[in-house]
């Protein structure tokens, strides 16, 4: 299995160490590939809204030398995993500025279709409130992206380092990542019975009636004919 981690941090406390409880459980079923991403390190800039990547193309954003990497991994991987411990009740700054970079492939603007058979993974811990929260952030995401299925690893710790957190609480959550790495192992193992979400096909349908009379973001626009999604072509 080729996995994406994006860490929306860079210190390797507890939402990194149930990032890799979740790999290691994963590893006991089946070979990995993983491609791991550090978050501000790997995309040290925040968004500046200039728009380049919706009108012409990623390819004009500022900081595409960083942007590309990650896509490119994306676009190659089984399963994307995007990982944030909770920082003001959400995302860390570091994942909320990939979030914004990668704007320009939800479904409502230039969607790839390499992403629709897809799997999913968010993972965030806390101290205290906020996790569920921060989670949500991120697979929203995941969705727009359109992945075909997502799945959420979101842990109250209640302790401020991970060698803090009481044994048995920690084993409860190795326990978690075991049951969870089955889940995914287990969808991973045949995608094409994974059953496609409605939302995610309504979305598209919404939006190619919208992009048919676009003439506001020829990108958008001829990104969609060439996918042939104008002249009734389905991506699933």
């Amino acid at each position: 299995m080729n996995i994406t981690v994006i860490n929306g941090g860079m210190r390797y406390g507890s939402t990194w160490h149930c990032k890799e409880a979740i790999l290691n459980a994963l590893r006991e079923r089946t070979d990995l590939c993983v491609t791991e991403f550090m978050l501000p390190k790997d995309l040290p800039h925040f968004c500046t809204g200039c728009y380049g990547c919706f009108l012409k193309g990623e390819q004009a954003c500022p900081h595409a030398a960083c942007v590309q990497p990650i896509v490119d991994a994306m676009l190659a991987s089984d399963l994307v995993v995007l990982t944030s411990p909770v920082y003001g009740l959400d995302v860390a700054a570091p994942m909320k500025a990939l979030i914004d970079h990668l704007c320009f492939m939800w479904m409502s603007h230039r969607p790839d279709p390499a992403m629709f058979d897809k799997l999913g993974l968010v993972i965030s811990t806390t101290a205290g409130m906020g996790a569920g929260r921060t989670a949500k952030t991120m697979r929203l995401s995941l969705r727009y992206w359109g992945v075909k299925k997502s799945f959420s690893f979101a842990k109250a710790v209640a302790a401020l380092r991970w060698e803090d957190i009481p044994e048995n609480k920690r084993t409860g959550i190795e326990k978690s990542a075991e049951v969870l790495a089955a889940r995914i192992a287990a969808a991973a193992g045949d995608i094409r019975k994974v059953r496609k979400p409605l939302f995610r096909s309504f979305l598209f349908r919404m939006m190619a009636g919208m992009q048919k009379s676009n003439n506001w973001n020829p990108a958008d626009r001829s990104h969609w004919e060439r996918q042939g999604w104008l002249a009734g072509g389905k991506p699933f």
